[in-house]
């Protein structure tokens, strides 16, 4: 734990004292675990990786069908379950989507998952090397697992005994590393490395399971993934956190370090900005190309758009002093891009996008400043408010998914609808308004469910490092520079032998 000592200094004519800290800080428990367990894994996946997955197939032009002029008939399926019924004149039919269809998108999705994820988590005056750090090492490790986990479960060829990769499926896995990321920031500051490599390998099952009962048996539609990776993610990673939860997470030392200072918010507020400029290349990434895929950028960059103004307006009515909280613009100024996501490919016109923007915005300070705190009173200790920016936006997302399933013409859930649909690939409007239900309802259960059965096993002595110095504090598992332990904070203190010379 933290002591101090006095150190004096002199200033032109004043002589002052200050309390400088002295950080005594056990190293972490079972060091070599963390590294062992890793690799055990990476030779699995490996193993995994060698017998059965295989590269995807860049696809051919599609064939000429009958005289010039003539129709082409496409029907394409893709990952995600979405199924596209097309016809063209033969000059412009265009290809399957490859590389050149999906690469620019998936690099805008890339640096969202390592950069503005990455970043947006550096508030904590005292973990940015592990905000940075566990992000990057995370996510690198769910990217892998990932391609496997969902290479079984949706695209494994009993003829091939094979699954393919390629450029759509790597932006998926990335979809997931998100539903991961946004977990680490409700336990951000308050787990280890291998807690999180646990945590994260449970956590890939967990939500690829509940996404293919979502799209292949509910065969809901999600484009922008806000069921399926926001509020899996920020519900999953809230239950884990209430079973983490430690009476000494309310201890002035770790509340000191729980806050911020003015360089970690402006590093935070770099996260915000990739996180606000990339967003809708992540709700347009696997849309079906077209109109559809124009959509879901436009509805995405007005909505988004959108909740920036609501949140500084929000921001300002209601904070104590009337002026803008940091914690606002970094968080729920981007809410607009998680509440349009389940309908941003369907026709909901800009001004809907406006609205659902709008209202996410609004609901995200307000969850800020009124929810959070008190959440916290009852033991759900959510240290980057995910709550607030990925669980209640994401629900609004589905709750609007619902509503527009009432609406065939500007819902066209008829495009997502497979053989191995319940109901069949034909259903009602109104049936389509109950699986999209059940899919809000089941991401929740299995979230919260599968996040109080992880973090049980993450209280296991074996992965906990059982003292609170650790909290929010890079020391105990990060080689740190000689001004770390130099708090910028702390004031020059006049006491008795501060005397003028």
């Amino acid at each position: 734990m933290a002591t101090s000592r006095i150190e004096e200094t002199e200033m032109g004519p004043i002589k002052t004292t200050k309390l400088v800290p002295i950080v005594h800080i056990k190293a972490a428990k079972n060091p070599i675990f963390f590294p062992a367990i890793l690799i055990a894994l990476q030779a699995i996946f490996i193993v995994l990786l060698g017998i059965y997955a295989d590269y995807g197939h860049e696809p051919l032009p599609v064939a000429r069908i009958g005289p010039p002029g003539a129709l082409v008939r496409s029907t394409i399926t893709y990952p995600n379950g979405t199924i596209v019924h097309a016809e063209y004149e033969e000059p412009t039919a265009p290809a399957h989507r490859g590389i050149a269809d999906f690469y620019s998108m998936f690099q805008d999705i890339h640096v969202m998952i390592f950069i503005g994820f990455g970043f947006l988590m550096t508030f904590l005056k005292k973990y940015g090397f592990s905000a940075v750090g566990y992000n990057f090492l995370v996510a690198a490790f769910v990217l892998e697992w990932a391609l496997i986990v969902r290479g079984y479960m949706f695209d494994y060829d009993t003829n091939t005994d094979s699954f393919p990769i390629d450029v759509e499926r790597i932006i998926v896995a990335d979809f997931v590393a998100a539903a991961v990321l946004i977990s680490f920031g409700a336990v951000l500051g308050k787990t280890n490395a291998t807690q999180l490599i646990i945590m994260a390998f449970i956590e890939v099952l967990l939500q690829s399971a509940n996404e293919f009962l979502g799209l292949r048996r509910f065969c809901a539609f999600d484009i922008g993934e806000s069921m399926f990776v926001h509020v899996f993610g920020a519900y999953f990673g809230i239950a884990v956190s209430y079973m983490l939860y430690d009476k000494e997470l309310t201890s002035i030392e770790a509340e000191q370090r729980e806050k911020s200072v003015y360089h970690s918010d402006l590093f935070a507020m770099i996260g915000t900005i990739f996180l606000f400029c990339f967003w809708p290349s992540f709700n347009a990434g696997v849309a079906a190309s077209g109109d559809p895929r124009l959509r879901a950028i436009v509805n995405t960059y007005i909505s988004i758009a959108s909740s920036v103004l609501l949140t500084y307006i929000l921001s300002s009515l209601l904070s104590k002093e009337k002026k803008f909280d940091m914690v606002h613009v970094q968080n729920a100024t981007l809410a607009g891009g998680v509440a349009v996501g389940t309908v941003a490919d369907k026709i909901i016109f800009p001004f809907g996008a406006m609205i659902i923007g709008s209202i996410a915005g609004s609901l995200s300070v307000i969850g800020f400043r009124f929810i959070k705190p008190a959440l916290q009173k009852f033991r759900a200790h959510d240290t980057c408010g995910v709550n607030n920016l990925h669980g209640m936006p994401g629900l609004l997302a589905g709750i609007f998914g619902i509503i527009l399933a009432i609406f065939p013409t500007y819902s066209r859930h008829t495009d997502n609808l497979l053989g191995t649909c319940w109901d069949g690939n034909e259903r009602s409007s109104l049936a389509q308004v109950g699986y999209q239900a059940a899919t809000l309802g089941a991401t929740i259960a299995i979230a919260v469910i599968g996040g109080i059965i992880t973090g049980i096993i993450l209280r296991l002595p074996v992965f906990n490092d059982e003292h609170p110095s650790s909290y929010y504090n890079d020391s105990p598992h990060w080689e740190t520079p000689d001004d770390f332990y130099h708090d910028v904070t702390t004031p020059l203190l006049t006491t008795s032998t501060e005397h003028h010379l």
